[in-house]
């Protein structure tokens, strides 16, 4: 008689348990669209917002070559998205895709489970199809270094460019790092030199 009971409940869980995995395929469990002050820990949401900082490492002449993570504010507060391993690869590359690539002010829509570290609340990234542009907001164009010599010049650590390399402040530096153009220069927020840049 106890073996029937055993028998009769086993089957009975796995039958449960077939109805259920079955219910949750056929009705999967759709996110639900928050703003981030609303939301919980545990909570599986969607998110648009503005990306209001990128953490990110640039190579030696400022092409991005990895990023940690995105904060994004929907003007009722922030939250971090984190990224781990190839999903970190594909973000870069989709960020990269656009050109100008994708920056801060940009608008964009995330899909998650809202998880907590640190007393923060957090979406861990883990599927680039939950991550996307919705719209393209900065335009500022993408800025390098050049890797060769070039007439515009300026220290690693300063903030004044040169254009002269017989310049007497330009001959001091030891760590230069060159601009294809003044304008880059600039807007990367070096000065130009009183010295050898006398149009300024």
């Amino acid at each position: 008689m106890n073996l029937n009971n055993k028998n009769i409940i086993l089957l009975s869980l796995t039958i449960l348990s077939i109805v259920s995995i079955t219910y949750l395929f056929l009705n999967p469990i759709k996110p639900e669209y928050k703003k981030i002050s609303e939301v919980e820990k545990g909570d599986y949401v969607v998110l648009e917002g503005y990306i209001q900082k990128m953490y990110v490492k640039r190579d030696d002449y400022r092409h991005i070559i990895d990023i940690y993570k995105i904060t994004i504010n929907d003007g009722s507060g922030n939250l971090d998205i984190i990224v781990f391993g190839n999903v970190r690869k594909d973000l870069l590359n989709y960020i990269l895709n656009y050109t100008p690539s994708i920056k801060e002010g940009d608008k964009i829509k995330v899909v998650g489970k809202v998880s907590e570290y640190n007393g923060k609340y957090e979406i861990i990234l883990d599927d680039i199809n939950n991550f996307m542009l919705i719209q393209k907001n900065n335009f500022k164009r993408d800025i390098y270094l050049s890797p060769y010599p070039t007439n515009i010049y300026a220290s690693k650590y300063g903030k004044t460019y040169h254009v002269d390399i017989n310049c007497p402040y330009g001959k001091r530096i030891k760590n230069k790092i060159y601009f294809y153009s003044e304008e880059d220069a600039k807007e990367l927020g070096y000065k130009p030199c009183k010295k050898c840049c006398s149009s300024e």
